[in-house]
């Protein structure tokens, strides 16, 4: 049995051992985030190639390398990061050519060809170096993927990556994410640098130099994931000095205070050769940056919040309760609350989140072609969480979270075999241009959620206040003869006495605690009436009655819509994942008639979930049941006619009076650990009961009348929080007392040790080879490349899902021994033909079987005779006892290891093609055939052995399933481009994608002991798609670039957990297609960019002698969609409330209707000046400080965009309930009709079923 396999540490010692082998049996490749350039040099005027010239290429001032061209004037420079680069070309007799503004992307090849101009012909005259600007083409011709540089980036009037994703065609934003060419969100990738992200995905902007946006024509590199992939490339040091800081604003316009601080920093550490001309080189540079963010609202809804106004929130914390105005009793003050109680706020309170963000990177060249990189980045974000029922008037109550991420990495790459001089007049070799890169990281990201003012202090969680029990005896008068040996041991006879029978409370007294104030007002409230009144507290019920709270329980809500003050956080929870992963990649240019261009690849990776959680303030429930278990009894023994362990009272002269009386039994098997440990601790302390007498082993111990202070987990048992299945506690990867464990555990450590239940981390294994060839064929480019993916969930998972306990097959029905339980079960029946051996067998009682009522293969059931059956509830409703009945190996239904399995790695082989060629010079075709695979999330596939050990104590609970396995995806391409003119083109694009297996909520009905809800490979999904692209790149003042998408998704669910609704309702797992919540059928997005240039290029206007606009513009995204499906339904309910059953019939089919068009414009308004400096220490320092203000907008034109309406009228603020019959007899049935119509119309009209408002913030950022 196996739950993980491996612990961290001896993970990266096998990682390693995998990584040295890499690099000894062959060059492999990864998602190496590398560029290449290539390119021909030929004599300007003859167009005669030059062979061995001189190529050295350059980033940000530092030298990244350089290349010789062969015989053929061709060169080949490899292992490129992303960004700007410049060649300089040399060669005898010619002025050298420099190529500047460069654009290498992430797995493209850059063209650049240079042409060079010779000596004069007297052989005298030497030309000045020429230098060039590169352009971009057009037309890419190996890839269809979208790059944005650090230029493009800062122009933005967006900060995300999700909507800088969303710019491109056919990638929309929804509410639970970005969606690419229509599939579920959760299939998107994020990459920092090549690495796949864990956490946080956040880079400073003024460390990002290239974002990717990547949907189709997937490389073979890529994997795991089945939408799209967004990758950022950080910048790296320069040979320059630069520092930037930037300061960002909302303050002056609105309440919601967003204010962000960034600073970066780049240059070198160590310039070897300096002043050497072409010999020089950083070998040792540097990248900093950092942001700090602080928002007191940062997630805004359209319109605004409501909440009570300050008076009355005082009014209902200070005396919560009132007299019922229509009877008896006690209500809460908030029933009748009216809108006139109600103020509108435009920014939410209590939620404001702090973040900030550091990431450094060096870099160091021991020589011209090797590098070696360190990076890390750290982040934190911490805020409270607002809650939409808690808003109203108890936002104080929000719970506080803290999230942080870690990114490592270190990073070696050479070049070798690249050709020199030397090469000059050989043979050109079989193999040139290599690299290979070698790269370890490790991630790991953090998580807390707390009460915001107990934190840890656990026992603080849900304290009300001190309650004291005084306890008295309770006495029976018998009239019965009973006969007795008392204490003495003297036979006595008895009757007409009082026999004691137990104790009762005689009265609870309370003192107000001070961890909670508004909570105690509560329950300090029902006191004080009931000191007026003269009545005598003496019941719980009493308390909770007359709505008084004890400890460990909170308010109720008001009408079912909101919290009542002082309902703060009850629960804590933290969580770490961890991820290690290492890869070797290298390429290599194979040399044949056609140049191919060879990638090899190979990754490892190991992922640790760990997650611990506490319902801390429900310890304050549990804490009385576990207590005072071994002593509850009194010590009577009734045996042969007479009664044993009486205590008879007599005077003086040994005359019985009138009583009997016991002493406490003291029963230690019945005795909790968490019981014996508290008992112990006071006894050791020396502590007093609240009759002031010292504990002892049979003394009552009241819970509620000690401190909080007086508890500690410790005191509990692992059983004792388990509480057979009403859990008070959960965890993996963490012992249960909230401890990080690191190692693993077997499955006999938790079944069989109570004190502890150890459970480890889930850590999935994750690998993939790939090979990956991309030639040229005359004027076709061809890409092949095929990746082998191999999933293990690294942990056991059911045999079979439908039984907890080993089954009989039919075919071992046969070897049943005469005395063995259901040996007669054959007796005159025979198995049919058609049940297979593996089937297994369902009886008509477990216990004592004696008929064959069907059969079972997977999840298709049989009755006794091999006919199929539709439903499985006739073999249930057959059984002796109603309920399903497989014929059990073991009846005494233990939990055993022969249950379960280890998971069978899943191994995906995943062909990748892509091939383009020019139809003329102006125009290409381009298709693509791509084959993805992604791993199952890990709350739908993990499933540790407590789910299986508690599953009757969680009934309609989801079960993780732990045989999961990965979806598949298949994408199918076509393209064609075509150039419009030197600075625009247009793109028109078809695709087709279908996903098989994809995750399902589905139920396993019938199964034993329960039925529950778990994960199935059930849902498919076929996607179409049209889209036509359109650039105008702005050689004047305007830049453009239009895509418009036609989208068609249909499927069998939207999500995970789509079939919810049909399970709830009863209704079998159906597999119809219908569009899925993801088909936007049609989505227009424009980037828009209009700039005046500064100097002689400016041509804006002039007033006052002052070209005004020079160096300013602005920068739209302007985007519209058709609405997104939803479901419509033909009976309103009450959708506000919380808590309440609510079943809805569907009018149409599922996603039938659609919600309104959006359409949302976002600007970057921007000015750049400068400021020259009066002097500068070097020529690689800025000369001048640079200055950009700007105005950030989004949503410019407060466009109200709907997001969600309710499925009965189709509107975002209005359900129907309250004008519905039904809806008005509740309303009236309520303690305040009026405040409860109030309050439900506060409620229903949800500012986040509406996009963002209009958010205006001011910046300036300073390059110095």
């Amino acid at each position: 049995m196996k739950f993980e396999k491996t612990c961290k540490a001896k993970f990266m010692k096998k990682a390693l051992t995998i990584l040295i082998a890499c690099l000894f049996v062959t060059s492999v490749y990864s998602q190496s985030n590398f560029g290449k350039l290539q390119g021909k040099v030929t004599d300007a005027k003859t167009k005669a190639p030059i062979a061995y010239a001189t190529i050295l290429l350059e980033k940000d001032g530092i030298r990244k390398g350089g290349a010789y061209t062969d015989d053929e004037g061709k060169y080949v420079v490899n292992a490129l990061d992303p960004g700007t680069y410049s060649i300089t070309v040399k060669y005898l007799d010619y002025s050298d050519q420099v190529v500047t503004d460069i654009e290498v992307s992430s797995n493209s090849t850059k063209f650049q060809n240079v042409e060079m101009t010779p000596k004069g012909e007297d052989g005298t005259a030497v030309l000045q170096t020429i230098t060039v600007r590169a352009g971009k083409p057009m037309i890419e011709k190996d890839k269809n993927s979208t790059t944005l540089t650090s230029s493009d980036i800062t122009k933005l009037p967006t900060r995300s990556l999700n909507a800088i994703a969303g710019m491109s065609s056919a990638v929309n934003q929804t509410t639970s994410g970005i969606s690419f060419l229509g599939s579920r969100s959760d299939g998107t990738a994020y990459y920092v640098d090549g690495v796949r992200v864990v956490g946080s995905s956040s880079v400073p902007q003024s460390a990002q130099g290239q974002i990717d946006i990547i949907q189709s024509g997937i490389p073979a590199q890529y994997g795991d994931f089945t939408g799209g992939a967004i990758s950022i490339t950080t910048k790296g040091p320069s040979r320059f000095v630069s520092r930037s800081f930037e300061l960002i604003s909302s303050s002056p316009f609105d309440s919601y205070n967003y204010n962000q601080a960034e600073f970066s920093a780049v240059g070198p550490l160590w310039i070897k050769n300096k002043g050497g001309g072409d010999k020089e080189y950083v070998a040792l540079g540097y990248q900093f940056a950092t942001n700090l963010n602080y928002a007191a609202d940062a997630s805004p809804g359209y319109g605004g919040f409501y909440t009570v106004k300050p008076e009355v929130q005082a009014n209902l914390e200070e005396n919560p309760l009132i007299a019922n105005p229509n009877g008896d009793g006690n209500v809460y003050r908030s029933l009748l609350l009216t809108k006139d109680d109600l103020e509108f706020n435009k920014a939410r309170n209590n939620v404001a989140r702090y973040f900030g963000n550091v990431q450094g990177k060096l870099e160091f060249l021991p020589n011209k072609n090797s590098s070696l990189t360190l990076f890390g980045s750290f982040n934190q974000n911490q805020g409270n969480n607002w809650n939409y029922t808690q808003s109203l008037m108890n936002d104080d109550g929000y719970s506080n979270s803290t999230s942080q991420s870690l990114r490592t990495y270190v990073k070696f790459t050479q070049r070798l075999g690249e050709t020199n001089e030397d090469d000059k007049g050989k043979e050109k070799s079989l193999f040139s241009d290599a690299f290979y890169n070698l790269r370890l990281d490790y991630q790991s990201s953090w998580s807390e959620t707390q009460n915001s003012d107990h934190g840890t202090d656990y026992f603080d969680y849900g304290y009300v206040g001190k309650f004291t029990s005084f306890r008295e005896p309770v006495y029976n008068y018998d009239t019965d003869l009973k006969y007795f040996i008392d204490q003495k041991g003297d036979t006595v006879r008895r009757q007409g006495y009082l026999n004691l029978l137990g104790f009762r409370n005689s009265e609870i007294t309370y003192d107000a605690g001070d961890k909670n104030p508004i909570l105690s007002k509560y329950t300090e409230s029902f006191f004080n009436n009931a000191a007026a009144a003269g009545q005598t507290v003496s019941s719980s019920n009493q308390i909770q009655q007359e709505l008084g709270l004890l400890n460990g329980f909170t308010p109720a809500l008001t009408y079912s819509l909101w919290s009542n003050p002082g309902a703060g956080a009850t629960g804590y929870s933290k969580g770490q994942t961890e991820r290690a992963a290492a890869y070797a990649q290298g390429e290599a240019i194979l040399n044949l008639e056609n140049t191919h261009d060879l990638q090899f690849g190979m990754y490892f990776e190991q992922t640790f979930f760990s997650s611990w959680s506490l319902s801390a303030g429900q310890l304050w429930t549990l804490m009385p049941l576990l207590t005072n278990t071994h002593n509850q009894d009194l010590a009577t023994l009734e045996e042969g006619g007479f009664t044993y362990g009486g205590i008879h009272s007599y005077d003086e002269f040994g005359t019985f009076t009138d009583t009997v009386t016991y002493n406490q039994r003291i029963d230690y098997n019945q005795q909790t650990s968490f019981d014996k440990n508290l008992r112990a601790k006071l006894i050791a302390e020396g502590q007093r009961d609240v009759n002031g007498n010292l504990y002892t082993e049979s003394t009552f111990i009241d819970i509620n009348s000690l401190d909080p202070s007086t508890f500690a987990l410790n005191l509990f048992s692992a059983d004792d929080l388990w509480n057979n299945g009403n859990s008070r506690v959960g965890y993996f990867g963490y012992d249960y007392l909230g401890n990080r464990t690191r190692k693993s555990f077997s499955f006999s450590d938790f079944t069989n040790d109570s004190a502890n239940r150890s459970l480890g981390s889930f850590a999935p294994i994750y690998n993939a080879i790939w090979l990956q060839d991309k030639f040229q064929f005359k004027d076709l480019i061809l890409r092949l490349g095929v990746r082998v993916e191999r999933y293990d969930a690294n942990q056991s998972g059911l045999v079979d899902q439908y039984s907890l306990f080993p089954t009989y097959s039919a075919g071992e029905m046969g070897s049943l021994g005469a005395g063995d339980r259901g040996a007669n079960l054959l007796n005159g029946y025979s198995i049919p033909s058609t049940v297979g051996d593996d089937y297994v067998v369902y009886v008509n009682d477990i216990d004592n079987p004696t008929q064959i009522l069907g059969y079972r293969d997977g999840a298709t059931w049989y009755d006794e005779t091999g006919v199929e059956l539709a439903n499985p509830d006739l073999l249930a409703q057959g059984s002796n006892s109603g309920r399903i009945q497989p014929f059990l190996v073991d009846q005494d239904e233990s939990l055993v290891a022969e249950s379960f399995k280890d998971y069978e790695p899943v191994i995906n082989v995943l062909p990748r093609v892509w091939f383009s060629f020019p139809i003329n010079s102006e125009a290409q075709f381009f298709a693509n055939y791509d084959k993805l695979a992604q791993r199952p999330a890990n709350g739908n596939i993990f499933a540790p052995i407590s789910t299986y050990y508690y599953l009757e104590a969680n009934q309609g609970a989801v079960v993780g399933n732990a045989n999961l396995q990965p979806r598949v995806t298949t994408s199918y391409e076509l393209g064609f481009k075509q150039t419009l003119s030197r600075n625009s083109a247009l793109s028109l694009i078809a695709s087709y994608r279908e996903t098989r297996g994809d995750y399902a909520l589905v139920r396993v009905n019938q199964a034993y002991p329960i039925s529950y809800n778990s994960y199935q490979n059930l849902d498919f999904e076929t996607i179409k798609n049209f889209r036509a692209e359109y650039e105008l790149r702005g050689e004047g003042r305007t830049s453009l670039g239009v895509n418009y998408s036609l989208l068609f998704a249909d499927g069998t669910g939207s999500n995970t957990n789509s079939s919810a609704a049909l399970i709830q309702a009863n209704l079998p797992n159906l597999r119809s297609l219908y569009p899925t919540s993801r088909d936007v059928r049609h989505q227009i997005t424009a980037r828009l960019d209009y700039r005046f240039k500064g100097g002689n290029d400016y041509t804006g206007p002039i007033w006052f002698n002052k070209k005004v606009f020079q160096n300013a513009g602005a920068n739209f995204i302007i985007s519209t969609k058709s609405g997104e499906p939803y479901s419509a339904y033909g009976n309103p309910v009450a959708s506000a409330t919380v808590g309440t059953a609510t079943r809805q019939v569907l009018d149409g089919n599922p996603f039938g209707s659609r919600l309104p068009w959006q359409f949302k414009v976002d600007a970057n308004f921007n000015k750049n000046f400068s400021v020259k400096k009066r002097n500068t220490k070097d020529q690689f320092r800025r000369q001048s400080i640079e200055f950009q203000a700007f105005l950030w907008v989004q949503n410019l034109l407060n466009t109200q965009n709907v997001l969600r309406v309710y499925g009965y009228t189709g509107l975002a603020n209005n359900d129907g309930w309250l004008s519905s019959p039904q809806g008005q007899q509740q309303a009236e049935n309520e303690t305040r009709t009026q405040s409860y119509v109030d309050l439900y119309n506060a409620k229903v009209d949800n500012p986040y079923r509406y996009s963002i408002p209009r958010l205006v913030r001011f910046g300036l950022k300073m390059n110095f």
